[in-house]
């Protein structure tokens, strides 16, 4: 089954997750941890976003990140390919790092974040890593010795975490300790493995579900939350698609002005390796972008069916390689 698209919206909650391929290790020493809270502490501060919660274990991580005006997906390659090239030249070796694409879930703020939050930070408990709360404290590549302490480690925005267990500092830390106290008395008791709905330890359902009339329940593996907050999220992503859409015109302005290829030559059936170039590049960019046909482009085209969807496959490989198109052919005036 085809994976679904990332769902990417400004203010929405995620919780990021990666771990390393076939769960290796994505950090050996404190070099390695050190590079990357550095990284994401860069890239937190690009994308405008905030952190409510994370963690870094020797083979994954977790982040609990509102999403600021940058796009999450990407200030995570950045993050990701730029540690994992310094990784592999560190430690001397080579190929992927990630165990697959990382995993970004929508959370509803309001109903999991007394959830996520102390899930997060007490993974290096959960693990054996450290013996006991106290022992958490001292553990440097998790946010819970900021959210205690007040000592601030680069990405746990303490002041947005602590507005959710109250409105006064102190008693809002105290309550974060409370809860960290609770949650850490049974460690299993609600996990968190992916979206849809949350389920307990033994798999059963949360009482957090809600079914719409007819006893069903609206899931999307992209989303945690109720019915009603999957279903908003779901429609704020379409709208933002529909917004975000652009028509055939536009793909092939940007083409040419990408390119240095005159619209009628992208156009006109050319051999020419410039104009052919960017001929795939625009039958790509409007099939993925744009939402037009195969049969219409070939109709605008005047090419076969089979012919549009080489060009489609031809322009993706283009697009994917980062090559830029010659310029052959003349511009406008």
């Amino acid at each position: 089954m085809p994976r679904q698209a990332r769902i990417d919206i400004p203010g929405q909650m995620y919780h990021v997750m990666s771990r390393g391929i076939e769960r290796g290790r994505i950090f050996v020493d404190e070099g390695d941890y050190a590079d990357f809270r550095e990284r994401m502490t860069a890239g937190l501060t690009r994308a405008g976003g905030k952190c409510l919660a994370w963690c870094l274990m020797p083979n994954h991580f977790h982040f609990l990140i509102l999403r600021g005006a940058g796009p999450l997906s990407e200030m995570m390659h950045r993050v990701m390919t730029g540690y994992a090239i310094n990784y592999n030249l560190r430690h001397g070796r080579a190929g992927h790092l990630f165990q697959n694409r990382y995993k970004a879930i929508i959370c509803d703020l309001q109903e999991y974040l007394l959830e996520l939050a102390p899930y997060i930070h007490l993974n290096p408990l959960r693990a054996g890593l450290v013996k006991d709360l106290a022992g958490l404290k001292d553990y440097e590549w998790c946010g819970h010795a900021a959210a205690v302490t007040g000592a601030a480690d680069g990405i746990l925005d303490r002041d947005e975490l602590l507005t959710h267990f109250g409105s006064l500092e102190q008693r809002a830390a105290e309550n974060y300790c409370r809860v960290m106290t609770e949650k850490a008395a049974d460690l299993r008791k609600l996990n968190f493995p992916g979206g849809g709905r949350a389920r307990g330890a033994g798999g059963e359902r949360s009482d957090l579900e809600v079914f719409r009339p007819g006893g069903k329940v609206l899931s999307d593996q992209r989303i945690l939350g109720r019915t009603d907050f999957v279903a908003a999220v779901l429609k704020a992503a379409d709208q933002a698609l529909e917004r975000d859409k652009k028509n055939g015109a536009e793909v092939l302005a940007e083409v040419e002005s990408e390119s240095g290829i005159a619209k009628e030559d992208i156009l006109r059936h050319s051999h020419q390796r410039g104009p052919a170039r960017a001929r795939a590049v625009y039958c790509y960019r409007c099939v993925t972008e744009a939402g037009v046909t195969g049969r219409e482009l070939a109709r605008e085209l005047g090419l076969s069916s089979g012919a549009v969807s080489k060009l489609v496959t031809k322009g993706g490989a283009i697009r994917k390689i980062g090559s830029s198109v010659p310029s052959i052919g003349r511009r406008r005036a």
